[in-house]
């Protein structure tokens, strides 16, 4: 079975893209596939072509790749692909889109609004979460405590997209549950030194811990569960997904987002869920794959 591994391009998370890569494609080979790593690029689909893959293993994080534009790319030329379908992925990617559609079914979601200039922006309830509408790995997402803070996220959120969001801060516990095939894995407790688990948490400090499984009542691990599976069915998910939380200080969780390809480095999560429940990382990957 040949796979062609699809990772990189022109997104601002395109390195956090390849050390997840160099990951799979080892799991892969590992697995006996025929591996041949992509990157996006110019010559990306020549190369796609040529290969003529059985399949295609996305491993893209951002825009674009991870928001729909690429799996419309391969419908369109016939390939099979891993991970959501065109229309989940670019409703996933939006955090705006994504809390509008849970909220109407009921899912507990941060209160906040969102915003499409700078002009229009009012200073909220302080503290507050100021983040770009369409990124992921936490790329310009700020905790803002004063006024100065503030105004300083959200020329920063614009920076990266020209939707943003503003949302109430809520006190607690981050917590994220990985769903692979529809199934949730245990939830996973990240503790960070700030409180806040930004890009600088996720990718340079050495401090930031992770927890797994998370220790939590098992109602409310349970609990974490079940919304991540009814999340996954909502959104008409694929393969695995990683679902991010907040935990309040009552025990009551918000759904902060859906990853629709998770991280695949040696720090990601999904993976940390995966062991846990005793899926080594080349299994969850052909998992992945054969999902």
């Amino acid at each position: 079975m040949k796979v062609a591994v699809v990772y990189g391009g022109p997104s601002p998370e395109a390195d956090v893209s390849r050390k997840s890569a160099a990951g799979v494609i080892s799991a892969l080979k590992e697995k006996g596939y025929e591996v041949f790593p992509l990157e996006l690029n110019d010559s990306f689909i020549k190369k796609l072509e040529e290969i003529k893959p059985d399949k295609v293993f996305l491993v893209l994080h951002g825009c674009p790749g991870e928001d729909g534009t690429v799996q419309g790319l391969l419908e369109v030329m016939g390939f099979d692909y891993t991970g959501c379908n065109t229309q989940t992925s670019a409703i996933c990617m939006d955090k705006d889109i994504t809390k509008r559609v849970l909220k109407t079914y009921g899912i507990p979601v941060p209160a906040g609004e969102t915003y499409f200039s700078e002009e229009e922006v009012e200073l909220l309830e302080l503290p507050c979460v100021v983040k770009p509408a369409r990124t992921g790995s936490s790329v310009g997402i700020n905790v803002a405590r004063t006024e100065e803070e503030f105004w300083k996220a959200v020329k920063e959120a614009f920076r990266y997209d020209s939707k943003i969001l503003v949302e109430e801060y809520i006190e607690g516990r981050e917590l994220t549950v990985g769903v692979l095939n529809g199934r949730a894995l245990p939830p996973v407790e990240i503790i960070t030194e700030g409180g806040f688990y930004d890009y600088e948490a996720k990718y340079v400090s050495s401090k930031t811990q992770y927890v797994v499984p998370a220790p939590l009542p098992e109602r409310i691990s349970k609990k974490l569960q079940r919304i991540s599976e009814k999340v996954y069915k909502i959104l008409e998910c694929h393969g695995a997904v990683r679902v991010d939380f907040r935990l309040d200080e009552r025990g009551a969780p918000y759904l902060l987002e859906v990853n629709t390809i998770p991280g695949m480095t040696e720090r990601s999560l999904l993976p940390k869920a995966a062991q846990s429940a005793g899926i080594e990382f080349p299994e969850l990957i052909e998992r992945i794959l054969k999902g």
